[in-house]
């Protein structure tokens, strides 16, 4: 089943409109016909079906609204906080994964031991959203870019905060990632670059209320990290 995307402001009483790259996916690639159902998800919840009413060439599509749902948010909501990885392919698999595993937000963030310091968010909004249409789901997360990892523990200064550090187990001092408390509905995950967190880092996340915690024996590169932390909390 193809799902296609249109934002709320394309989504009216009666109709969606597809417009730009989707819009062209539909009519010139699917080759879809007037009178052809399609599945249109908004991103914020809203999933929408009917039939494909008029086409505008490549351009412009319109679906009647025939029936529409609100698809619940995943619960716990899962924030990814992630290092930005040098190397760009790598980069662009967590963020695909993490919208597949259900993030609502990745904030990626600048560390001590990131390298590089830019990143093409356009590109990553773009892989975020074919994510969400492969994986069949109906939220779009919110991608971020912040100069610390400092700046993303402030901004969810009220989630609870939980920090993937590869020396817990050798060093004591935090736990394997444990299942979370019947009542805590919002978590931050935070995953380090290459390298790691720095020590400085470490403490100052640990000041603020963060967790140390341990995924494994094994040091993982950052975008397996990603996987490994974030698939722990899909099932209950």
């Amino acid at each position: 089943m193809n799902i296609f995307y249109a934002p709320p402001s394309q989504i009216h009483s009666d109709f969606a409109e597809l417009t730009g790259q989707e819009a062209t996916h539909a009519s010139k690639v699917l080759r879809v016909r007037e009178g052809d159902r399609l599945v249109v998800v908004d991103g914020q919840g809203g999933r929408y079906e009917g039939p494909v009413a008029r086409i505008s060439g490549h351009k412009s599509l319109q679906v009647k609204l025939e029936d529409r749902q609100h698809v619940t948010a995943p619960a716990p909501e899962l924030i990814l906080g992630m290092g930005i990885i040098k190397k760009r392919d790598r980069l662009e698999f967590a963020v695909e994964k993490a919208v597949e595993l259900g993030a609502s937000h990745i904030a990626l963030f600048r560390s001590e031991h990131t390298i590089k310091k830019n990143v093409r968010t356009d590109r990553l909004e773009s892989i975020a959203l074919s994510a969400m249409k492969q994986s069949l789901r109906s939220w779009l997360p919110e991608i971020s870019v912040s100069s610390s990892v400092d700046e993303v523990i402030e901004r969810y200064s009220d989630v609870r905060c939980l920090m993937a550090h590869e020396k817990v187990s050798s060093a004591g001092g935090g736990n394997d990632v444990a299942p979370v408390a019947d009542d805590e509905d919002r978590l931050l995950l935070l995953v380090g670059p290459e390298g790691g967190f720095s020590p400085a880092e470490v403490e100052r996340a640990k000041e603020e209320g963060a967790r140390l915690v341990s995924l494994g024996a094994y040091r993982l590169r950052a975008e397996t990290a990603v996987v490994v932390f974030m698939s722990r909390f899909l099932w209950g």
